[in-house]
């Protein structure tokens, strides 16, 4: 019977005229025979959060980067390797907030002839590499750690605690910057993540200094250390295997494929449901494209209607913004490989 492409506005990106640009026409009139478009105005909007969001990362940038100086600068002074060694460690978060920053913006970027979906997904490659970043960091405070116990080092004494404490302040300032943005946001929370880490790690050296000080039990240093790395890796790794699933275009978090499979079938005049596939573009964008078969043959402007109702209810219930549906006549090829019947798969 044709196609119907239906979609949510609200996003940051118009498909309407990227797809002029390339002669295409609206949708509504340039598809020509057998297709139709239905844009909704369900969901919300988020016009306002690129800029705060933007000057978020740009003051955390600049706090770190400017804490990661002046600790280095107090190592120098003070000729300890352990906090050359931690400004060192800062600077990754100072380059996490530097590349998360990066994405925000090419993301907002309009889609084009080469990028059609735009570039949601640098957010997601961003994630993926500081949570993977954040896995190495992990396993070496371990390693280091482990090193520790075994050959005890002298500890430094109130000038590390003095500089851990300040570096606190800042990371915790950071982290809660970010906070609000890193529930809805993948990118974001791998951001968030190194700050928070590192204010853990920073909270660390400050219980652990004051212990050694008032005990002399130097040991509390690495068991700390551990301890730390590894909530470190725990929080990592949800992000990395969130981010690896986007990427491997598996379905979004959360959501029921079998009950999407049975919404759809309970759709008036459908009778079928096939190639259906659900995947996320970038954070908080998902996408859907499926085969709907229908009891009969319907006129385009009926197919618009029972695109509009499917699309009503990806939006409410499933949050799905971007879809786009076939609607048949007569049931698919067994033989296809990509027609899979609901009593075995999707």
């Amino acid at each position: 019977m044709g196609v119907a492409e239906t979609e949510e506005d609200g996003h940051g990106h118009n498909h309407d005229h990227d797809h002029a640009e390339n002669g295409e026409g609206d949708h509504e009139e340039g598809h020509g025979v057998g297709h139709g478009h239905a844009a909704g105005r369900g969901g919300h909007s988020h016009s306002h959060a690129p800029v705060s969001l933007g000057a978020t990362f740009i003051v955390g940038l600049v706090l770190t980067t400017g804490f990661v100086v002046l600790e280095f600068i107090a190592g120098l002074w003070a000729n300890s390797l352990a906090l050359i060694s931690d400004a060192g460690h800062n600077l990754t978060d100072a380059m996490a907030l530097g590349l998360s920053g990066w994405a925000l913006y090419m993301s907002r970027r309009s889609p084009n002839n080469n990028k059609t979906f735009g570039y949601h997904r640098t957010g997601i490659l961003t994630a993926t590499f500081n949570a993977a970043s954040l896995v190495i960091i992990g396993g070496y405070i371990i390693y280091e750690s482990i090193d520790r116990i075994i050959n005890p080092p002298e500890v430094s004494g109130w000038a590390v605690i003095i500089v851990a404490a300040v570096a606190l302040a800042v990371n915790l300032l950071v982290a809660w910057l970010l906070l609000a943005w890193s529930k809805e946001d993948l990118n974001t929370r791998s951001a968030f993540l190194h700050i928070a880490a590192d204010a853990a790690a920073s909270l660390g050296v400050v219980v652990a200094g004051i212990v050694i000080v008032f005990t002399g039990w130097e040991i509390v240093d690495p068991i700390i250390s551990i301890l730390i790395a590894l909530l470190i890796l725990w929080s990592s790794w949800g992000i990395l295997k969130e981010a690896v699933n986007v990427l491997l275009e598996g379905i979004p978090e959360g959501l029921d494929m079998v009950s999407l499979m049975r919404d759809l079938m309970q759709q008036p005049s459908v009778t079928d449901v096939h190639d259906l596939h659900v995947w996320t573009i970038g954070s908080g964008l998902s996408a859907m494209s499926c085969h709907l078969v229908l009891t009969e043959d319907y006129t385009i402007q009926e197919a618009n209607f029972i695109a509009k109702d499917v699309n009503r209810l990806l939006n409410n219930k499933y949050r799905i913004k971007h879809a786009t549906v076939q609607f048949e006549y007569q049931d698919c090829d067994a033989n296809d490989t990509f027609c899979i019947s609901p009593a075995t798969n999707f």
